[in-house]
């Protein structure tokens, strides 16, 4: 069992997720979104590496604005 917090709420695997499959699994498309990992950004490069237990998320989608 891995457990992660995304964005201040707790979830519960049963495998180690990567950040492609997190966002997959919490029905985010990747397309405009930054992810940090325990308060620094996540590289797109980086997003298929394990993430740790009690991995600390945060993922912000950008918006459009005028």
């Amino acid at each position: 069992m891995t457990t992660v917090n995304v964005n201040n709420t707790e979830h519960t695997f049963e495998k180690a997720l990567n950040a492609k499959e997190l966002l997959a699994h919490l029905n985010i498309s990747a397309n405009g979104v930054a992810v940090a990992l325990n308060n620094s950004v996540l590289p797109k490069s980086k997003w298929e590496e394990p993430l740790d237990n009690n991995a600390n998320i945060l993922i912000i989608k950008a918006t459009q604005g005028g």
